[in-house]
């Protein structure tokens, strides 16, 4: 490379040497922070918008410093953006001198990447650091987090995300709830044909469409693939997803909520349904759900560092410029990737919404429609009813697959007479760590070796279900047997014996 030549103020600076004016700039504050980086190459992006430059660490360099002094040193040159990124096992450095024009969501929608069939659901995410666009998959997610500070780009980003969904789906392949409560950020979408319900704006009503929905994934999970296939994906999309929890006086109403949320969080995407929860305050105890099923986050700028850590396991959005930048982290993005944000007004959102109500008049055959009308006096008693029902069940389960060294889906399908669902309970008895990861298409461990072992999850299902203690530990005393026997299972009563006799037939349920 030539000597490079520091032309500060130089307006007339031809790109290359911009670049190398830049390159020598960023060494030396890299430097001044302890980080010895080189800089042997770079690449002009458009007329001059962006730089994109190799970097080499130095030796007894290690590649995280690089990207924690990035904010720093953008600062300190006052350059509009200065961020770090992995390609591979490399490691580049996007520069520009102008603010990041490039965040269109049209553009995206009307774009061949957009229009690939291959993604069921495409999210138009935004635009990397090279300024190319980013489409995803919702339904390979399955679920969204989008977590930021106030004015950061969330509203703009579930705006961008339903339009994506109705200017390419039609009402038989992509249902949408949508939940709007104490805000109007999504009033635009008010009269588009997808919505299975009208938006909803309180709490009650609230709960109410969860339930409903909740059901209609119990029930397509009973089904067989080939009519599940025909059936629409549903997306559930609660903004200020916090309020909507913490809006819930009634402490029984809120527990009720919580577990009906976590449990479409867990087995939702067994039944197609996707949910995308948008909020300020993403940490547990706001949250009052375990987000762990949630594995896809849009990070936007944040207050405190520690919500940068909630969100995506380490920080760094609290150190973005705001504006609709953020950190995607996906199965598909392990570390967390930049974006710009794409960018529709409400103006734009109006046109597309005209043209789907015009476009999807006629389509929706199998649309799911939550069809109760006032759900605020009948549904605790009857979500009580079923809550017991699901945790008897699943304290059968639990007592069963502790008398055994392994269990698999098409044990409980046969064990406990039930269809596709047994493959969710396989997933929460892994969630629980009461059975092992799945190693290829074997049976999975169960981990428990004594009463002490099982985990705090299953023993409260069994305590709360009446499970005598003894009945959990004659199941660890005859562990294995019931491997040699598919159709027994140990009754939940203090006489059972717990071996492969006649009292122990699995004929009654």
């Amino acid at each position: 490379m030539n000597e490079r030549t520091v032309l500060k103020g130089d307006t007339d600076m031809n790109n290359d040497k911009r670049a190398r004016y830049w390159m020598g700039r960023i060494e030396k504050h890299y430097e001044s922070h302890k980080v010895a980086i080189e800089l042997p190459a770079y690449e002009i992006i458009g007329d001059g918008e962006r730089f994109i430059f190799d970097v080499k660490l130095k030796r007894g360099t290690k590649e995280r410093p690089v990207f924690d002094r990035a904010s720093d040193i953008q600062t300190a040159l006052e350059l509009p953006l200065l961020q770090p990124f992995k390609e591979g096992l490399s490691i580049r450095l996007a520069v520009s001198e102008h603010p990041v024009r490039e965040n269109s969501l049209q553009k995206i929608l009307e774009s061949r990447i957009f229009q690939d069939r291959t993604k069921k659901i495409p999210l138009a995410v935004g635009y990397d650091l090279r300024g190319d666009m980013h489409v995803e998959d919702l339904s390979e997610m399955p679920h969204l987090l989008i977590a930021g500070a106030s004015n950061s780009g969330k509203s703009v980003a579930l705006r961008s995300l339903i339009t994506s969904i109705i200017a390419i789906q039609s009402v038989d392949r992509v249902n949408l709830l949508l939940f709007d409560i104490g805000a109007y950020d999504l009033e635009p979408f008010s009269e588009i044909p997808h919505l299975s319900y009208p938006i909803v704006k309180d709490s009650q009503t609230g709960i109410g469409v969860m339930l409903a929905l909740k059901a209609e994934m119990e029930r397509r999970i009973d089904l067989d693939r080939a009519e599940m296939r025909t059936l629409p994906s549903i997306v559930c999309v609660v903004d200020e997803y916090v309020s909507f929890i913490s809006s819930i006086g009634d402490k029984d109403d809120s527990k009720l909520l919580t577990e009906t949320i976590s449990s479409l969080l867990r087995r939702g995407r067994h039944a197609r349904i996707h949910m995308v929860l948008a909020t300020q305050d993403p940490t547990i105890k706001s949250t009052k759900v375990d987000m762990v099923n949630i594995t896809s986050r849009m990070a936007f700028a944040c207050a405190k560092p520690i919500d940068s850590v909630t969100i995506l396991g380490r920080g760094g959005a609290e150190k973005l410029p705001g504006k609709g930048a953020m950190l995607f982290k996906s199965p598909a993005h392990i570390e967390p990737v930049y974006f710009q944000g794409s960018f529709i007004s409400r103006e734009g959102v109006r046109r597309f919404v005209e043209r789907a109500k015009i476009r999807y008049a006629n389509t929706g055959s199998k649309k799911f429609v939550v069809k109760v009308p006032d759900f605020k006096h009948e549904l605790s008693e009857a979500t009580v009813k079923r809550s017991a029902v699901e945790n008897k069940e699943m304290a059968e389960i639990i007592v069963w697959a502790l008398g055994r060294v392994t269990i698999s889906a098409l044990q409980i399908q046969k064990q406990f007479h039930m269809g596709n669902r047994a493959v969710g309970i396989i997933d929460e008895l892994c969630e629980m760590k009461l059975i092992g990861n799945k190693f290829a298409h074997l049976p999975r461990t169960v981990l428990p070796q004594s009463v002490e072992d099982i985990p705090d999850d299953a023993f409260r299902i069994l305590l709360i279900s009446g499970v005598p203690k003894d009945d959990i530990t004659r199941a660890f005393q005859t562990r294995g047997q019931d491997d040699t026997c598919e159709t027994m299972a140990i009754k939940l009563t203090p006489d059972s014996d717990g071996g492969c006799s006649a009292d122990t037939n699995s004929s009654t349920r």
